[in-house]
């Protein structure tokens, strides 16, 4: 049982952690806090990260029959998210600066009343990266095992993100802007790998599989 658990925990739980990104939220999230006292901080990070399991299991558990709602196969969708992580990724290695930028709220953002779902939860948490890859992991043919790993994967990201904005201050400290840029470099390599290999299942299943089959 574990042995058909671990790697597909493992794929998901690396996939959104790179998305969601805890590292680079970090300082944003500490930008944002500045003015407010520790507790206030872990108060604000814990209802972001209960925001962000609640939109992201919104979507994967509905935005698949959205899809076919809509007329778009998934195989379709798996290669366009594919094609959207890849860039993500390619800005995350080449730009690091940019990508930082992107998540960024406006000037305006930290006077709003509740910032634990804006710009916490949406975008910085449950970006349009984290609900696409959620959407793929828990997409049609993923049997049940495969969703609760998603979900367990989902739910244990979100927890070290809480833990890292709650210690924001110290680790944006620690680490420096040299080595943020440098983490954030090796996970965008990374999720250039994974949605590669996103956009190669979707031509697969989506063209060759039907070519094959006529």
């Amino acid at each position: 049982m574990l042995a058909d658990i671990l790697p597909v925990f493992t794929t998901a739980f690396v996939t959104l952690f790179i998305v969601i990104d805890p590292i680079l939220v970090t300082p944003i999230f500490a930008s944002l806090t500045k003015n407010e006292m520790p507790r206030e901080r872990l108060r604000i990070a814990i209802m972001a990260a209960a925001y962000s399991v609640g939109l992201l299991m919104l979507f994967g558990f509905a935005g698949n029959a959205m899809l076919h709602h809509l007329g778009v196969s998934f195989a379709a969708f798996r290669a366009a998210m594919g094609i959207i992580l890849f860039i993500m990724g390619f800005r995350m290695f080449f730009d690091p600066d940019s990508e930082t930028q992107a998540k960024t709220p406006g000037p305006k953002a930290s006077a709003r009343d509740n910032i634990a779902f804006f710009p916490l939860a949406i975008p910085m948490l449950a970006g349009p990266g984290a609900i696409a890859t959620v959407m793929l992991l828990m997409g049609p043919g993923a049997t049940v095992i495969d969703k609760g790993a998603a979900l367990s994967a989902m739910v244990i990201v979100l927890m070290i993100a809480v833990f890292m904005m709650a210690f924001a201050s110290r680790i944006g400290d620690a680490l420096g802007r040299t080595g943020m840029n440098a983490i954030t470099r090796i996970l965008g390599m990374l999720l250039m790998a994974l949605s590669t290999q996103y956009v190669f299942d979707g031509v697969r299943v989506g063209i060759l599989e039907k070519i094959s089959a006529a």
